[in-house]
C-alpha cells in the first residue's frame, strides 16, 4: 500500500504518551483501539506522516519535536477578557481550565487562565502540548 492510497483511510492503533519527561496522560494501550483518519489533520502531522510509512503489526517509540506536534507557544494566543463577558467569569483563578467554543468554527477547545484579576482574565488558546516535545508508543494494528 502506497502513502497516496493511506490517505483518507481509518488507521486503527494502540498508543500511550504525552510531553516528553512528564507524566503519560494519555494512554490507549488496551482494548479498543483508537481510530485516526490519516492526512486528515486529526493528529498532529508527525503522528500522520508515522502512519503512512508503518507497517501493519508494527510498533515504535516517535519523538516528535513541537514544529510536528502542536508547533511553538504562540503569545498571539493569550488574550485577556473583561470577567463579565465571560461565562462563570467571577468565578475563574489562575491554573483555572474551560471549554471554549470557536464563535466561527463553533469547534470546542481546552484553554488555561493564566491570570486573573479583579475585572479580568488571561486566556491561553494554544494547545496544551504546544512548545513541547511529544513521546508516543504506537502500534499499528490494521489499515481501514
Amino acid at each position: 500500500m502506497t502513502d497516496s492510497d493511506r490517505q483518507g483511510r481509518r488507521a486503527l492503533v494502540y498508543y500511550r504518551g504525552g510531553a516528553l519527561g512528564e507524566a503519560v496522560i494519555e494512554d490507549l494501550s488496551m482494548g479498543k483501539p483508537a481510530e485516526i483518519l490519516i492526512g486528515c489533520g486529526q493528529v498532529p502531522p508527525g503522528i500522520d506522516e508515522l502512519l503512512l510509512e508503518m507497517q501493519v503489526g508494527e510498533e515504535r517509540v516517535i519523538t516528535l519535536p513541537p514544529e510536528k506536534a502542536y508547533g511553538q507557544h504562540d503569545s498571539a494566543g493569550v488574550q485577556s477578557y473583561g470577567r463579565l463577558l465571560i461565562k462563570n467569569g467571577d468565578k475563574l483563578q489562575t491554573g483555572d481550565w474551560l471549554t471554549w467554543t470557536h464563535p466561527a468554527t463553533e469547534r470546542r477547545i481546552p484553554v488555561r487562565v493564566v491570570a486573573a484579576t479583579k475585572d479580568t482574565v488571561t486566556l491561553d488558546f494554544n494547545h496544551p502540548f504546544a512548545g513541547k516535545t511529544l513521546q508516543y508508543w504506537m502500534k499499528l494494528l490494521e489499515i481501514v
